[in-house]
């Protein structure tokens, strides 16, 4: 009972700061002296990522041997310039909440300004990471519509300070009055709800959880095994093979393994397999640790016409993300996932200006389950085109993209038998030949197996894969154009390429129907004059 007053008093103090600070965001803010840290983590971050295949090297030359003194001296200058650049960075940042638009500056010799208008923004991602954690600081990051790279990163904010700006910008790009109302409005509902937490709002609906056995299971399945073999390939290099198995403990490994199968083929075949699983598992290793670093506890919440998702091991991550900005939704298969029936859904946003866009982030769902995606789906209620079930079937494209394509590997292959006739060859160069053709055509006809489409009244599918599976779905409210290109054979045979475009990319049906392609035209202008408002 004593500490109830104590505990109102400071709930008091902790809603007027918290009210100061939303107000004081209209004029310029500094960012505090920690995200020097940010600055300086970021820098060897961006070192690290773009020189990841320098490990190996550096390995190499770590067991020839470095010279001691030329490495510190590196070391020591590359401090000291990476410091002095995040101080400075740090000196000349600054930003404010403008009316309709976030500005942000900085630069030392020439001044940078960013007027980022808040209609653009289309995800705000917090992002705490380890070294912020006992100081309660973190991250605002915010992207926008079209850019190259995220606009705007506010580092070193106090949890309360990034979660009242993350919710003025999200009350201010979903207003439909005036600027300056906005503001107001946003500022006096921040002064309201400053000091809850996001997750913990009356209004908040629970979308998708995912258990570590779920985020252990998507790395293995979406496993990134090129990386562990440039790392691991020049590493192991370095150690003498010969040696290595000619080892007491290999040859006895080697002797158990015989006495076990005692010549049986089954269970020859089973080691084998097993073997498999574990050579797989130690390339996944890096995917699944990955995989829940990043994500655990996954958890996605829709709060009003938003979705939240946060998670994060070492640095906790919090997204946020429009549902009206969604334009695509892609649901992924790779081959593995298809026995464990699991799909990786993304929520795809507006591309970027280059040409493939690898950096931004999408967000995502992983491990889902065929029946969760209409539940997910349903939980939505303003997604474009509505709640939907992948589909259990397609519709193929025709027959003629594959008699196209498989032209080509067939007359090469007739061309080197011909060549090999005169000059000689022996039946093993034709069976190899032939072989390899086989393989292509084979490829080929694999992936026009996979490649189709269904069409909903809402929204248009396509189905595309070679040994995994994907769906796109494509709401029609959110097309911008449809192109419709026919070849001479095309004509003839009333088929058509069609390209669909939206604000996150183009995609393309080849060899479809015309009537299905005017069925698409038709469609979306019919889905665009009901629903006007701009596509992105």
């Amino acid at each position: 009972m004593d500490n109830q007053p104590k505990g109102g008093a400071q709930h008091a103090n902790n809603t007027q700061t918290q009210q100061h600070f939303a107000e004081q965001l209209t004029s310029w803010q500094a960012l505090s002296p920690w995200s020097i840290i940010t600055y300086i983590f970021s820098t060897i971050k961006g070192v690290l990522s773009n020189g990841f295949a320098v490990i190996p090297f550096v390995y190499t030359g770590w067991k020839q041997g470095f010279d001691a003194q030329w490495f510190i001296l590196a070391i020591s200058v590359i401090t000291i310039l990476v410091s002095t650049a995040a101080i400075i960075e740090w000196r000349k940042f600054r930003f404010r909440l403008n009316g309709d638009q976030l500005e942000v500056k900085r630069g030392l010799f020439f001044t940078k300004k960013d007027e980022i208008p808040l209609n653009r923004i289309q995800n705000i991602r917090y992002e705490q990471p380890f070294y912020f954690k006992p100081l309660a600081l973190g991250t605002l990051i915010i992207e926008t519509a079209g850019s190259q790279k995220d606009e705007a990163q506010l580092a070193a904010l106090d949890t309360w300070q990034a979660l009242t700006l993350k919710r003025l910008l999200l009350k201010l790009t979903q207003a439909e009055n005036s600027p300056h109302q906005a503001v107001q409005a946003s500022i006096a509902h921040a002064k309201h709800t400053a000091t809850e937490p996001l997750h913990e709002q009356h209004n908040s609906q629970a979308i998708a959880r995912k258990s570590l056995g779920d985020l252990l299971m998507f790395g293995f399945y979406h496993n990134n095994f090129i990386w562990f073999a440039v790392i691991a390939g020049p590493i192991a290099g370095q150690i003498d093979m010969e040696n290595l198995f000619d080892s007491p403990l290999a040859k006895q490994f080697w002797l158990w393994i015989e006495s076990q199968t005692q010549q049986s083929i089954a269970l020859q075949s089973l080691f084998l397999i097993a073997g498999i699983i574990v050579l797989y598992g130690l390339f996944s290793l890096i995917s699944i640790i990955a995989a829940v670093l990043k994500y655990y506890p996954y958890k996605l919440d829709r709060l009003n016409d938003t979705l939240q998702r946060s998670g994060g091991v070492i640095s906790h991550q919090q997204d946020a993300l429009a549902i009206k900005r969604i334009q695509l939704i892609h649901a992924e298969q790779p081959v593995l996932a298809r026995l464990f029936k699991r799909w990786t859904l993304y929520f795809k946003q507006v591309k970027g200006q280059e040409v493939e866009q690898k950096t931004k982030q999408h967000m995502l769902i992983p491990s889902v389950t065929p029946c969760e995606v209409e539940s997910i789906l349903a939980a939505m209620p303003n997604l474009s085109g509505g709640a939907s079930v992948l589909p259990g079937h397609y519709n193929r494209i025709h027959i003629y993209w594959f008699t196209k394509r498989m032209m080509l590997p067939l007359a090469i292959a007739t061309l080197l038998s011909v060549i090999a006739w005169f000059d000689g060859r022996t039946l093993s160069y034709y069976e190899t030949t032939w072989l390899i053709t086989s393989a292509v055509i084979g490829i080929i006809y694999l992936r026009y197996r996979q490649w189709g489409y269904v069409l909903d009244d809402n929204v248009l599918w396509q189905h595309t894969g070679l040994l995994g599976r994907q769906w796109k779905r494509i709401a029609f409210d959110k097309v911008q154009h449809v192109k419709i290109t026919q070849t001479l054979g095309q004509k003839r045979s009333k088929l058509a390429y069609v390209e669909v475009g939206l604000a996150s990319g183009s995609i393309v049906f080849p060899y479809i129907p015309v009537t299905i392609a005017e069925q698409i035209i038709s469609r979306s202008l019919h889905a665009i004059s009901r629903h006007n408002e701009p596509w992105i």
